[in-house]
């Protein structure tokens, strides 16, 4: 799970860096087109600026309209690069505009508005989903509690008796019990705050290394 994990995180991570600085280059473009400079000419400028991980991408495009590439080409193929649904709404716009007319300020405020409203609900989502997280976590919590005190608590209150219990099997039963809730609580928490299996693999990391600890270590 941990590879896969720290994947997904990088990517997560690289994602919302280029939706939070591409309306950015969207407004950069629409005033270097307001005084007068090509499209070609305003990717050259913006080239050379530090827009964080987006400068990168920018560079290639830059590099390949020098080769002689063509600037719908160039963008087309820098949406595919990203692959992000809500960076190919916007230079697809781009570059629809770019083909139709020279005004293209208003067509990019649109864009950039969408792109904004985007990043908006994506955060409300994470917000809204914060309850959800912490009853998962409550709930894989307790059964975590109720493992302890049948095993521990409630089984040295018989110590008094001299009674003896065999709880080898029912500690493994349970053991398994957990690995397989905290998997699917993990998987469940990542759907509901992200909308992505794969983003419950840092929950299912947490689960199932409290699981571990518990029954290999404290019980």
């Amino acid at each position: 799970v941990i590879p896969v994990m720290i994947a997904y995180e990088v990517r997560r991570r690289y994602v919302m860096k280029v939706e939070e600085q591409l309306p950015a280059f969207l407004a950069e473009i629409a005033d270097m087109r307001d005084v007068g400079m090509t499209l070609q000419g305003a990717i050259f400028m913006i080239s050379s600026s530090k827009m964080g991980v987006l400068s990168r991408e920018i560079k290639i495009v830059a590099e390949e309209l020098r080769f002689g590439s063509s600037v719908s080409g160039a963008l087309v193929r820098m949406e595919e690069r990203i692959g992000l649904v809500s960076v190919k709404r916007a230079i697809s716009l781009l570059v629809r505009a770019s083909e139709v007319t020279d005004y293209i300020r208003e067509i990019l405020t649109i864009a950039i508005n969408d792109l904004q409203h985007y990043i908006k609900m994506k955060t409300k989502r994470l917000n809204v989903s914060f309850v959800y997280l912490a009853v998962i976590y409550l709930s894989f919590g307790i059964y975590l509690y109720s493992s302890y005190q049948l095993n521990v608590a409630f089984i040295s209150s018989f110590e008094a008796f001299d009674v003896a219990f065999d709880i080898a099997s029912n500690v493994q039963e349970m053991f398994h019990i957990g690995i397989i809730l905290g998997f699917f609580s993990g998987i469940m928490a990542g759907q509901l705050s992200s909308n992505s299996v794969l983003a419950g693999l840092k929950h299912v990391c947490v689960m199932l290394a409290a699981t571990v600890i518990l029954f290999v270590y404290v019980i």
